[in-house]
């Protein structure tokens, strides 16, 4: 009992500490451009509008194959071209077509990512920039860690560095259940829906702001990663706006990565895509032991569960 009596006050005194100090995100936005949602709004992208209007800096990680989901290809390019050129943003690969490392060849893999940054890295040399990032989706870096070395080495290559992040709130499964109920003209839980995915999201902010605190003393710069999707249209501002009321600023995602937390070794061999405060932990018992105590949503999952039968899939 003296022990774990111990332990509390421990936390708590840091912890204590960590809330003094400063808090910061980079915000990072997945599968970017959504063209389907776009033609909603007269091929616009309302989403990058409201980050304008935020005037944060956000980095985007782009699928070139989104350009070719419609037939407006042109209209299309043109949204992409938009994001990469805004001032806000700063242009990532996430692939060509979104498929997961872990199911593919290391050759086949070499081509989505030759194929993912053609238009993107293009633009980017237009306007003097390179194109620096590379985020795997799903987040899984491969089957092993022989699979992970050697994609590592060839994005390295080719001038990236790996894109990491520390929290995600499942975006992807809230816009779903958003989508649907919009579908059925329920604003009600629709309401209800976004209000939940922004509780969560800063119930994840508070649990792994005290991993932070375990682990370094402080508070690290956070990377939060979502989606471009409806949800997020219509909402990030109310995030955003939750988060700065809880302290943050946001950052650039390249001053984000200069963290010194983001040096550390990425411990985890296998293809599961989780946050790298998890993949910075070499025991696999605590980090299993802080994945269990993550918070979670059931009312989220089942409901996910009951819209698509066949499982998740991001």
């Amino acid at each position: 009992m003296h022990k774990v009596m111990r332990i509390v006050v421990i936390f708590l005194l840091v912890y204590g500490a960590a809330l003094g100090q400063k808090k910061e995100v980079a915000i990072t936005i997945d599968d970017v451009p959504n063209v389907l949602l776009n033609e909603r709004y007269h091929h616009h992208s309302l989403l990058l509008e409201r980050i304008d209007s935020l005037s944060i800096p956000v980095a985007i990680f782009i699928n070139e194959h989104n350009i070719q989901k419609s037939a407006f290809q042109k209209e299309n390019l043109e949204i992409l071209t938009s994001w990469i050129k805004n001032k806000n943003i700063t242009s990532g690969n996430h692939s060509f077509s979104h498929i997961n490392y872990a199911d593919t060849s290391f050759q086949a893999y070499q081509l989505e990512i030759l194929k993912g940054e053609t238009l993107t890295r293009s633009i980017l040399e237009s306007l003097g920039k390179k194109l620096e990032y590379f985020r795997f989706p799903y987040n899984s870096l491969g089957k092993d860690q022989q699979a992970h070395e050697r994609i590592a080495q060839y994005l390295a290559s080719r001038g990236y560095t790996i894109a990491p992040f520390t929290i995600e709130s499942e975006d992807w499964m809230y816009n779903a259940l958003y989508e649907d109920a919009l579908k059925k003209n329920n604003h009600t839980l629709a309401r209800q829906i976004w209000l939940e995915y922004v509780s969560f999201t800063l119930k994840l902010f508070e649990y792994f702001e005290q991993l932070s605190a375990l682990r370094f003393g402080r508070n690290i710069k956070e990377i939060y990663l979502c989606h471009d999707n409806a949800l997020n249209t219509d909402y990030l501002p109310q995030l955003v706006h939750k988060l700065a009321i809880r302290g943050y600023s946001f950052i650039e995602f390249h001053d984000a990565v200069q963290d010194k937390a983001y040096l550390l070794s990425d411990t985890y061999p296998g293809r599961a895509g989780f946050s790298w405060v998890y993949r910075w932990e070499p025991d696999p018992a605590k980090r299993k032991a802080m994945m269990v105590s993550e918070p979670g949503n059931p009312w989220l999952y089942n409901e996910y569960k009951r819209l698509t039968p066949g499982g998740p899939s991001k």
